[in-house]
C-alpha cells in the first residue's frame, strides 16, 4: 500500500524530524545522499561474500595455487599429497646439511644437527593460507598468491648448541691470520718467504644462515667469512731480498784503525742485517746490536776506559800510579757509514775513534804528589783512663780512616764525612759539660790532633769548635771537638799540590797527625794563653804566626774559647779554675 501524500509519512530510518516554525508541524528530513552510499557498499559485500564461498567450496580438500614451502609448489595439492611431496623434499635435501662459500667445506648430518621436520604440521600451514583469519586477510592471502608466491616455511626444529659447536670448529680449522712476506737469510744467501692470506669466519653470521638454509629446504649454508689481506706482499719481500744479496755478494767487509783489521764475512753481513716493515714494503738495513756483537774483537780492542793518574804511599815516600789514555768509538758515525756504504758496494772502512785525556795524566801527578812533611802534631792518649782499652780502638777505628787520604788542591776535608759511618765502642764523653758513656768516645782527641797538624801545615781551617770543658790530653785553645751531624771539623787543602793525611794510634801512648805536600815555604807557630780563669769559665786566647819564605804573612789571635765546669760521672764538678785540670803543653 502506497500512501496518498508521503510527506505525511513517518518511519524510523527515513530522516529525521524538525519543527516547522510555522503551526508547530514536525517535517521530516530525507537521507538521499547517504543512502547512495551504503546500497552499493552491501551489493559489493554480497558479491564479494559469494565470490569467497565460491572459491572456497572450489578448492574445497586442496592447496591454494601459489603456495609452496621452501622450493616445493603444493598448489592445487591435497593435504596427502602435499606431504609427499616435502617429505620427499626434505630426505633429499635435509638430511644433509652443507656449509658452502668459506676456504673449506663441512656437511652435517641430521643425525648431527639433532634436526627434526613436522611434515604434517607444515603442510596445515600450508592448508591455512587463504583460510584463516579475517575477510581481508583471506583474500590479501589469495591475492598475493595470484600474484607471486606464498611461502610456507617448513617447522622444524634442530640443536643449535650442537649446529654452533660444529661452526666454531669448522672456524678453528678455517680461520688462520695472514702471514706476510718475509726475508730469510741462510748463509750467505737471501731468500724471499711467500705471504698468505688469512680468514676469519663469523660464527654468529654463519649460525644465522642455518636457519635461513632450513626456511628454504635447500641445504646449503652459506659460511660467512673475510679474507684478511697481509700487510706485507711476496714482490715487496722479493726486492728487499734482491738487496740484502748485494750487501753480500761483493765479498768481505774490512774495518780498519792505527794499522790493526777486523774483518766481517758475507754470512756475517746476512747476520747482522735487519728487515724493518714500512708501510707494505720492507727496509733493509743494519742492526746495531748485531753489528757491535759481530765486531766485538773490534770494540774490545778501541773502547779503552781512561784512568787516572794516582797516589799510593809506599814505604816512607808517595809513588804515583799511571795514568791512561781513553778511548772509544764513535759508534752512531761508524754504523752510519757502514749502513750506507754496504748497500752502495764499500768494502773498506775507517773505524773512528775518539780520545779522551784523564783529568789527571802521570805527569801532572808526578808535579803535584806530596813530598815533604809539611806539618805534624802529637796528642797523649795514655793520659785518658782506658782500663779496658775501648777507647783506644775507638782512636784507632777513626784514625785508621783518615790515614791514607789524598786531597786535592782546593778540596775540603770534613772529619765527620770520613769517621761518623764507622761503628766505636760506648766510651767516655762530654754531653753538656757531664761526662757520660756514648759511642764514639776518643774521637776528638782524632779530630784536636789532626787539627793541630792542619794548623802547623798552614792550612785553611774552614770550622772548628771548642770543647765545653778543658781537657787533659791537649791545651785549652788548640783542640777541635766533634760530634756526629752536629760539630765538625773542616779544612781546605790550599796549596798548589795534593796534601797526604797520615794519622795513626802508636803503642808509645801518643797518637801521631802528619800532613805531607809540596814544600810550602810556610812556617807555623802556635801558642795559646789563659785570659781569665775562674770557677764558672775560663777564657783562653789562641796564637799563631805565619812566616813564608822569610816573610811574616800572619801574626795574631787566632780565637779565643771559654771553658765551663766539668761534672764527671760520679757527679762531681771540677771548677773551670780548678788545681785538678791538667794542662797539656803546647807541643808535647
Amino acid at each position: 500500500m502506497t500512501l496518498k501524500n508521503s510527506k505525511d509519512r513517518i518511519s524510523p530510518g527515513d530522516g529525521f524530524l524538525v519543527r516547522s516554525t510555522v503551526g508547530g508541524s514536525y517535517k521530516r528530513r530525507p537521507k538521499s545522499g547517504r543512502r547512495r552510499i551504503i546500497a552499493p557498499v552491501l551489493v559489493f559485500c554480497a558479491v564479494l561474500a559469494l565470490l569467497v564461498a565460491a572459491d572456497y567450496w572450489s578448492n574445497q580438500g586442496e592447496i591454494y595455487r601459489g603456495v609452496a614451502v621452501g622450493s616445493v609448489d603444493l598448489g592445487g595439492k591435497t593435504p596427502d599429497e602435499a606431504r609427499a611431496l616435502v617429505e620427499q623434499q626434505a630426505a633429499s635435501d635435509l638430511q644433509e646439511v652443507r656449509f658452502t662459500g668459506g676456504p673449506q667445506e663441512l656437511s652435517l648430518s641430521a643425525q648431527q644437527l639433532g634436526l627434526s621436520f613436522d611434515a604434517g604440521s607444515t603442510v596445515e600451514d600450508a592448508y591455512d593460507v587463504g583460510r584463516e583469519g579475517s575477510i581481508l586477510k583471506r583474500l590479501g592471502d589469495r591475492m598475493v598468491a595470484a600474484w607471486s608466491t606464498v611461502t610456507i616455511p617448513p617447522v622444524t626444529d634442530y640443536d643449535r648448541a650442537s649446529a654452533r659447536a660444529e661452526i666454531e670448529n669448522l672456524a678453528a680449522r678455517m680461520n688462520a691470520e695472514p702471514r706476510d712476506a718475509a726475508v730469510n737469510i741462510s748463509g750467505n744467501k737471501a731468500v724471499a718467504a711467500e705471504s698468505r692470506e688469512g680468514y676469519k669466519l663469523d660464527v654468529e653470521a654463519t649460525a644465522a644462515n642455518v636457519d635461513q638454509a632450513l626456511e628454504t629446504m635447500n641445504g646449503e649454508v652459506e659460511v660467512v667469512g673475510e679474507t684478511q689481506v697481509p700487510a706485507i706482499l711476496t714482490p715487496a719481500a722479493q726486492e728487499s731480498a734482491a738487496k740484502a744479496q748485494q750487501a753480500m755478494t761483493p765479498g768481505p767487509v774490512t774495518l780498519s784503525s792505527d794499522g790493526e783489521n777486523w774483518t766481517l764475512s758475507p754470512e756475517g753481513i746476512g747476520q747482522i742485517l735487519s728487515f724493518t716493515p714500512e708501510g707494505g714494503e720492507v727496509r733493509v738495513g743494519l742492526d746495531q746490536e748485531k753489528f757491535q756483537e759481530a765486531m766485538s774483537k773490534m770494540y774490545d780492542a778501541l773502547t779503552v776506559e781512561a784512568v787516572e793518574a794516582g797516589f799510593k804511599v809506599q814505604g816512607n815516600g808517595v809513588s804515583v800510579t799511571e795514568s791512561q789514555t781513553g778511548k772509544r768509538i764513535e759508534e752512531e758515525q761508524l754504523f752510519g757509514e757502514v749502513e750506507t756504504g754496504l748497500f752502495q758496494g764499500q768494502r773498506n772502512f775507517q773505524v773512528p775513534v775518539q780520545t779522551s785525556e784523564p783529568e789527571m795524566t802521570t805527569e801532572e801527578a808526578e808535579a803535584l804528589k806530596p813530598t815533604e812533611l809539611i806539618g805534624s802534631y802529637r796528642t797523649n792518649y795514655a793520659i785518658v783512663p782506658d782500663e779496658e782499652g775501648e777507647r783506644a780502638e775507638n782512636l784507632a777505628t777513626a784514625s785508621g780512616a783518615i790515614n791514607g787520604t789524598f786531597l786535592a788542591p782546593g778540596e775540603v776535608f770534613s772529619v765527620n764525612e770520613v769517621v761518623a759511618p764507622l761503628e766505636y765502642n760506648k766510651t767516655k764523653v762530654i754531653i753538656e759539660g757531664r761526662e757520660e758513656k756514648a759511642d764514639g768516645g776518643g774521637l776528638c782527641q782524632v779530630a784536636s790532633t789532626l787539627y793541630m797538624a792542619v794548623n802547623y801545615a798552614g792550612l785553611d781551617v774552614i770550622e772548628r769548635h771548642p770543647h765545653y770543658a778543658q781537657l787533659p790530653y791537649i791545651r785549652p785553645g788548640l783542640d777541635a771537638t766533634v760530634w756526629f751531624g752536629a760539630l765538625d771539623m773542616k779544612f781546605e787543602n790550599t796549596t798548589d799540590g795534593y796534601v797526604l793525611l797520615q794519622e795513626r794510634v802508636a803503642d808509645d801512648g801518643y797518637i801521631y797527625a802528619e800532613v805531607w805536600g809540596k814544600p810550602t815555604g810556610k812556617e807555623v807557630e802556635m801558642d795559646s794563653q789563659p785570659v781569665s780563669r775562674s770557677p764558672e769559665e775560663a777564657k783562653w786566647v789562641t796564637h799563631q804566626k805565619v812566616t813564608e819564605n822569610g816573610k811574616v804573612i800572619f801574626d795574631g789571635e787566632l780565637h779565643k774559647d771559654s771553658y765551663k765546669p766539668l761534672t764527671d760521672e760520679k757527679g762531681k764538678v771540677i771548677a773551670a779554675d780548678s788545681e785538678e785540670l791538667e794542662i797539656a803543653p803546647v807541643n808535647p
